[in-house]
């Protein structure tokens, strides 16, 4: 009965040790939560805002001024809109409780988070004997019992278990070697937890609340966005969108024909059904504009009727009544996304066509221009009667000096105002200033297959675009450079040789230097190429991560748009004979110059033909092509291959070019400062385990703590030094964040020559007084002393 009580009396202070809970280390908790919560969660909402780039060229012509401050206006209403939206309310309340929570950590610097010492509980010093421990647990139960102190019950269940870790011969052993009355539990993280977490009278709410976050409201969402996100495609566009866009387009589409196939998309029947208050607008519009329709298009929906109405309108500047401008201010906002996934589905066709006539409209949209316009009327104050002055003056359209706005822009600007002299200064400056904005673009092109001079049939072709906006302002960052080749040229190392006897030993010594010195320039060139190349790709971010364009984007002079626009151009890749799309890609950079590579197969012995577009979104007559033409050899019987083994010989390349770079020292073998944080997660962990495994077996605490503690001792007086520095920061940090404590880690005790005195000993009472004398072996080691017997 005896060791059953004291096995149970061991039991019940083993585990009420750790039956406690610390607010402060929760509040220290929960602010980390909330940082990685919110710091995403604001970078999210603040990039929604949307905010005029600085170098908008369109605030200073006056024929934007209205547009300009009805968005102004729009922009600040719709800032205060999100503010005041579920975002913009979380946002705000998310860092009104941060910012809470910041004030009570501040006002709790005094407290520390809960660490179990039982003899700071008792109030003395480590090390106290059992007599003293007993006088410290008599006095503070005095004074802090629940029946005279009614509110320091937490505290007196503290000094309790303090006294029951410190009378029992096992814990208070474990406790002063591993600093845990439970023993040795390895290294691990544990979450700081408050204490009415654990309160009786919360029991119910926190299962309900459990229940409801965990069985309502997490499958709820998850439920809801599945829904709703399952209805679209990558681009944006519905499903159902896509493919009424795909049953109405085909090669040969008109341009013509995109306002109707533009109606009838479900996003615009769903977002501006016909509504009985608006029929007699609509139908006066109607009127208006239907004599313009193409006919038979299938118009068999009022909803899509409508939209198509709202469109022609706005092509022909038409004036819109009041009650249905809000439903035109949504078919225009989402009209751009919409032809997007319309041009999408053409390219995936390899319609040259219809991809070509989708771009038109789009550009026809932004400016708000009939079909066939003329593209002076794009310039700020023109009108017909401007664009027949300018074409009397400028001559023919099929000029080859370019397009009218090129033959105008080449003009002398007193010339431009002699002829147009029924326009102020003012209108001719903002003329000025859109000239020197309007796109003019320069096209050149490389094609060729790599170590080879001839192109053969199913070679894979290596197209690389190079496009100048010469518009744009120049690019500190560009480099244009030939491709130089792996060896040096022959007679390079002519002059340097001169003195030698050539085929001798000294002379072939000294050539093979310069030759490495030539090739650690060349690799150290292409190096430099390969990074620059790298921050000007798109796809060259860390991480996997997309990074961001070099340059803000253009805007685009779009004075009946209410929307801003900015310049948007594509490179693509046409085959004459056969009239498809060979490839396609975006420009992204916004800079001056920019390259974009294309890859395709060549195709049958013979002189094939090519056309090379870059085309933009928002303006007329600013498109460029170039021709480009290939002669194709025809393959030898041996070199023939199928096409399988052609893309696995491409796929074995681009792996080859692919590989990674040698990972550089100070990044711990990684690439970039991304990979050094993911290796040092990675070795931290590894040592955490690592010293886990060897402290459990006893050989960190035999082998690794002895060589610890004589590098200490040698370093100690610089590191006295600079903990004299340190140790304000440190006692902060240990009484605010963590109190560490040293624990001697060092194993069983050494024997070394105890004498000990009984002092005092009651068979009443299990302790017994000992006074010890011994001769300590390490002077800077803590000394553990036990006693044993009987």
């Amino acid at each position: 009965a005896a060791l059953f009580s004291s096995w149970l009396r061991r039991r019940r202070v083993c585990t009420m040790a750790f039956e406690v809970f610390d607010d402060v280390a929760f509040y220290w908790f929960l602010m980390s939560v909330m940082v990685a919560v919110i710091a995403p969660m604001s970078y999210s909402f603040i990039s929604t805002l949307r905010l005029r780039p600085a170098n908008d060229w369109t605030v200073q012509l006056s024929s934007c001024k209205e547009k300009n401050d009805k968005a102004e206006r729009e922009r600040r209403r719709d800032i205060v809109s999100k503010l005041l939206g579920w975002r913009g309310v979380g946002f705000v309340v998310s860092w009104t409780l941060l910012v809470a929570l910041l004030m009570r950590l501040t006002a709790m610097q005094g407290e520390e988070m809960f660490s179990f010492n039982p003899f700071k509980i008792l109030e003395i010093e480590e090390g106290a004997t059992p007599n003293e421990i007993k006088k410290a647990y008599r006095r503070m139960s005095l004074q802090y019992h629940p029946d005279k102190n009614p509110e320091a019950g937490d505290i007196f269940v503290k000094i309790s278990k303090a006294y029951e870790v410190l009378t029992n011969d096992a814990t208070r052993e474990n406790y002063e070697k591993y600093g845990n009355p439970d023993g040795y539990h390895g290294t691990s993280v544990t979450i700081g937890l408050p204490s009415w977490l654990t309160d009786k009278d919360n029991e119910l709410a926190i299962l309900v609340a459990y229940f409801v976050a965990l069985i309502v409201i997490i499958p709820t969402v998850v439920g809801l966005w599945w829904r709703n996100s399952s209805k679209f495609l990558e681009d944006g566009v519905m499903q159902n969108t896509a493919y009424r866009f795909y049953r109405q387009v085909s090669e040969h589409t008109a341009t013509k024909f995109m306002p109707g196939i533009l109606a009838s998309a479900v996003e615009f029947c769903e977002g501006v059904p016909c509504k009985n208050n608006q029929a007699d607008d609509l139908s006066r519009l109607h009127k208006r504009v239907s004599e313009h329709f193409v006919k038979n298009q299938g118009d068999v929906n009022n909803d899509i009727m409508k939209v198509k109405t709202l469109l022609y309108a706005f092509l022909l500047r038409e004036p819109v009544p009041p009650s249905l401008q809000a439903d035109m201010q949504y078919v225009l906002g989402s009209a751009h996304r919409l032809l997007n996934g319309l041009l999408n589905i053409c390219m995936e066709q390899r319609f040259v066509t219809a991809t070509l006539n989708v771009i038109e409209f789009s550009q026809l949209l932004t400016q708000a221009l009939w079909f066939h316009s003329n593209p002076l009327l794009q310039l700020p104050h023109f009108d017909m009667t401007q664009v027949k002055n300018c074409m009397r003056f400028l001559g023919s359209k099929d000029a080859k000096s370019g397009s009218s706005i090129d033959r105008l822009r080449e003009m002398d600007p007193a010339a431009r105002r002699e002829n147009l002299s029924k326009l102020s200064e003012a209108q001719h400056n903002d003329i000025d200033l859109f000239l020197a904005n309007f796109p003019d673009i320069e096209i050149s092109f490389d094609a060729r297959v790599e170590d080879e001079e001839d192109v053969r049939e199913g070679d894979v072709l290596n197209l690389t675009v190079k496009v100048e906006r010469k518009h744009l302002s120049e690019d500190p960052t560009w480099v244009d450079s030939d491709e130089e080749g792996d060896e040096p040229d022959e007679g390079l190392f002519d002059k340097q040789l001169a003195h030698l006897e050539e085929d001798s030993d000294e002379y072939e010594t000294k050539k093979e230097e310069l030759m490495d010195e030539w090739r650690d320039a060349y690799f150290e060139r292409q190096k430099r190429k390969r990074e620059r190349e790298k921050s000007r790709n798109p796809q060259a971010g860390e991480l996997g991560f997309a990074a961001k364009p070099l340059n803000e984007p253009v805007p685009v002079h779009a004075p009946f748009f209410p929307f801003e626009r900015f310049e948007q151009w594509m490179v693509l890749l046409v085959d004459v004979k056969s009239n498809k799309l060979v490839g396609s890609q975006k420009l992204s950079q916004n800079s001056r110059f920019e390259k974009v590579q294309l890859k395709f197969l060549a195709p049958r012995e013979g002189v094939v033909h090519y056309e090379i577009h870059c085309v933009c979104s928002a303006y007329l007559g600013c498109d460029k092509k170039v021709l480009m033409k290939k002669s194709i050899v025809k393959r030898k019987e041996e070199e023939t291959k199928s096409a399988a083994e052609l893309a696995e010989d491409e796929d074995d390349e681009e792996e080859e070019e692919e590989e990674e770079p040698e990972g550089k020292w100070y990044y711990l073998g990684g690439n970039s400062v991304g990979e050094l944080i993911l290796n040092i997660i990675a070795l931290g962990i590894a040592g955490v385990m690592l010293f886990n495994f060897l402290y459990s077996r006893g050989l960190w605490q035999k082998y690794v703590q002895p060589i610890f503690e004589w590098v200490l001792l040698v370093l100690w007086p610089v590191l006295s030094v600079v903990g004299n520095k340190l140790l304000p920061w440190w006692m902060w940090f240990t009484v605010n964040v963590y109190d560490f404590r040293w624990h001697s880690r060092t194993g069983p005790p050494r024997p070394a020559c105890i004498t000990a005195l009984c002092l005092q000993f009651d068979r009443s009472h299990p302790y017994a007084v000992v006074e010890c004398h011994c001769r300590i072996p390490f002077p800077t080691r803590p000394a553990l002393c036990v006693a044993t017997g009987t």
